[in-house]
């Protein structure tokens, strides 16, 4: 059975972390699946969103398999193959053209974190709790994870949880701009359908250009100046934007494709 599932319904796909029972902790194998499975969202599905969720409800992820850390740290060649497919996967993530959602049902930790910075929208269970710990194991975080953790906290609460490696709940992520929203357990998947079906209705060609416009403004080497100015003016030549400015006139709700 896979580790990570990918269904898609409509215009909606889901990738769902499916080790409940390692509470969702990750092997290389499942950083490549996740790699694939975006090369497969970007290439052929083209979803307008994308929901990244956990099976269970403890942990949307743990991090590393344990055991599968162990063995890699006793062969430096190993652990940086194992380092360049993590950073592989998160950049695809990061870099979907599509709209992203993460639904955290619990720990979120490491690697955890690493998937849920990666994705545009956060939401959580209330009893969700978050840690970046490589302080405690004598490591450091790479420059990608720095600057999407900064991104989204800011330099001085990205320093904090750095060094100290300790634990906040859903309630403080909330309150420094982690999340977007945190409600309870019951409620989270309702929730994640609602910021759905929000973004669902808005221009895909707008979502993509202005994801690109920020991936350039947060420093994103893949998204230079001279690639992302031109979409400014180019949207006024797109099918959607002629398509709500006729709705627009007309006094009628624009259903984008």
């Amino acid at each position: 059975m896979s580790c990570i599932t990918l269904s898609v319904s409509g215009k909606t796909a889901t990738l769902t972390i499916s080790r409940a029972e390692k509470r969702n902790a990750f092997t290389q194998a499942m950083w490549q699946q996740l790699a694939d499975y975006c090369d497969e969202l970007e290439q052929q599905i083209k979803p307008r969103l994308l929901l990244v969720t956990a099976a269970g409800d403890q942990a949307f992820s743990a991090g590393a398999d344990i055991q599968e850390l162990a063995s890699l740290i006793a062969n430096p060649e190993q652990m940086a193959a194992n380092t360049a497919i993590v950073q592989q996967a998160q950049l695809k993530l990061q870099r979907l053209s599509c709209a992203t959602i993460a639904v955290i049902n619990g720990l979120c930790v490491g690697g955890g974190m690493g998937i849920a910075l990666c994705c545009d929208i956060r939401l959580a269970a209330d009893h969700a709790r978050f840690a970046i710990t490589p302080s405690k194991l004598g490591l450091l975080y790479s420059i990608e994870d720095s600057r999407r953790l900064v991104n989204s906290l800011g330099e001085s609460r990205a320093k904090w949880l750095l060094y100290s490696g300790q634990m906040i709940d859903a309630a403080t992520a909330l309150q420094w701009g982690l999340l977007h929203q945190v409600v309870s357990a019951e409620d989270l998947a309702q929730t994640a359908a609602d910021y759905s079906n929000s973004l669902l209705k808005v221009s895909a060609v707008s979502v993509r250009g202005i994801k690109q416009t920020l991936a350039h403004l947060g420093g994103d080497p893949e998204y230079p100046e001279q690639r992302v100015r031109p979409l400014f003016a180019e949207a006024f030549e797109q099918q959607d934007f002629k398509q709500a400015a006729a709705a627009f006139i007309n006094k009628q709700q624009v259903e984008f494709d």
